[in-house]
């Protein structure tokens, strides 16, 4: 059940490390949308420690990378690719720790870029990490010619963002 003006956004890769919930090694990561930002909410297993108890500082980097990849992509209505990022990281991050990620939009550059923020709260509501970053936007004609993406998933993908071209 998600709270009011929470609503659960459509997978499409099942198979992605971070996004895939087919993925046996991934981190599974789910999203909700509320139309001006997108969360995930999930703990991290112990597989994913880096030293002692604490979350590998590339998973926390791979988390903010894909909740502002989503954002991009269901916020702007455009296939996206993470032009760079930059993260903080602002305190220890526990594994088995329920944490909650949230990206939005911090400013759109133009028709082809946008700013994006990503953030890491642990279950007190205590920011652990912060990312900032740039991501080229797409239309679905100019990303299939980058030939990223087989036709049946950049299809699967259209459908799956209301309002994006399909």
């Amino acid at each position: 059940m998600t709270e009011r003006g929470w609503k659960p956004l459509e997978g499409v890769d099942r198979e992605c490390f971070a996004c895939g919930v087919m993925n046996p090694h991934g981190l599974k990561m789910t999203f909700e949308s509320n139309e001006e930002m997108l969360r995930s909410r999930l703990t991290v297993a112990p597989q994913f420690r880096g030293w002692s108890s604490l979350v590998h500082g590339g998973i926390l980097s791979t988390l903010l990378d894909e909740i502002m990849s989503w954002a991009a992509i269901h916020l702007t209505k455009r296939f996206i690719l993470t032009k760079g990022m930059t993260v903080s990281f602002r305190r220890p991050v526990f594994i088995e720790t329920p944490l909650t990620v949230t990206g939005f939009i911090k400013e759109r550059l133009g028709d082809r870029k946008a700013l994006v923020v990503g953030e890491i709260r642990d279950e007190s509501g205590e920011l652990c990490a912060t990312s900032e970053g740039e991501f080229v936007l797409f239309t679905l004609e100019e990303f299939r010619a980058k030939g990223v993406m087989p036709e049946e998933e950049l299809k699967a993908m259209a459908r799956s963002v209301k309002g994006m071209e399909a």
